[in-house]
């Protein structure tokens, strides 16, 4: 979080119905159909939040989130204004929405915005990371060891992956990833205004305890797009697919060469950046959420151990 010295508020901000709070949200995505309000009553987490803003301010409130997860996927740094029509402070604000939200959404900070500021056009970046859970041994599928606390509820957050993977490989089909280009052939999506472009700026993987995180920046991403580039990149890991084919592939817009999506279960929504201009001064951190222990089975009680066996 990038401190900010704070400029007088506009009048239009202080209190009331005016005033735009932008809000950083960790959620397990377990339980939810994804971000986006649905009919007949589904659980989404935009309608969680409205809900609980609803009674928190007395009166309906539009949560404007600055993307949409799918069912089933995470996150530990959503980002969504709203306009609480509630005047206290930060802090009081953000613990009174806590008090109101259930155990797997949870509010991390808050920050003053410009009342015409909106979460989903000002948005500049996001960041998604795919956690894979190496295990020893030969074969692949799900997760059969593992952090202590037992696999079973582990596979809500990470894919378990048999045998010894090839990380040069990985690191290769990563790097000739990044770059502004049609991503076709990585994404779901049949249709595009923009023709299927995106500029990927950053993918990695990273090291996490027992854990592989392959990690997607850039300033959109397409539908379906992190899961699976996440798919190619393993596959390469796991000798199932050459960097090289996937590079032609990405190149000719080839879908069908390319293996499907992994599961939403171990994706998660990392952050979202904005510019500082459209703020009236810095984040304000609310009590009793770390988004990196929620999502990193804090929330169960679980606690990793071990090396990564790469």
């Amino acid at each position: 979080m990038t401190e900010l010295r704070a400029r007088p508020r506009p009048e239009a901000a202080r209190t009331g119905q005016e005033r735009n709070v932008l809000g950083l949200f960790a959620y397990d995505g377990t339980a939810y159909k994804g971000w986006q309000r649905l009919p007949q009553a589904q659980r989404s987490v935009q309608a969680t939040l409205e809900a609980a803003l609803t009674e928190l301010g007395g009166g309906p409130c539009n949560a404007v989130g600055a993307g949409r997860t799918d069912a089933g996927v995470h996150a530990e740094g959503q980002a969504a204004n709203f306009r609480p029509g509630d005047g206290r402070d930060l802090p009081a604000l953000g613990a009174a929405l806590n008090a109101l939200l259930p155990p797997d959404l949870r509010c991390a900070a808050l920050r003053e915005a410009l009342p015409n500021f909106h979460a989903r056009y000002r948005a500049v970046s996001k960041r998604y990371a795919y956690r894979l859970l190496p295990e020893p041994g030969e074969g692949g599928g799900g997760s059969t060891g593992g952090p202590a606390g037992g696999a079973r509820a582990w596979r809500a957050y990470s894919l378990g992956v048999r045998g010894r993977l090839d990380r040069r490989a990985m690191d290769e089909a990563l790097d000739l990833l990044v770059g502004r280009r049609s991503f076709r052939a990585l994404t779901n999506a049949k249709a595009d205004p923009r023709g299927f472009e995106r500029d990927l700026r950053f993918a990695a993987a990273e090291e996490s305890g027992p854990f592989l995180d392959l990690v997607f920046e850039a300033d959109g991403f397409l539908y379906n797009q992190a899961r699976l580039m996440a798919a190619a990149v393993l596959a390469c890991g796991q000798g199932r697919l050459r960097p090289a084919a996937l590079a032609k592939a990405a190149a000719d817009g080839d879908r069908a060469a390319l293996p499907g999506a992994l599961g939403a279960y171990g994706l998660r929504l990392v952050s979202v950046g904005f510019r500082d201009e459209d703020f009236l001064g810095p984040w304000v951190p609310v009590g009793g959420c770390e988004p990196g222990a929620f999502l990193s089975g804090a929330a169960l009680g679980l606690r990793p151990k071990g090396r990564l066996p790469v």
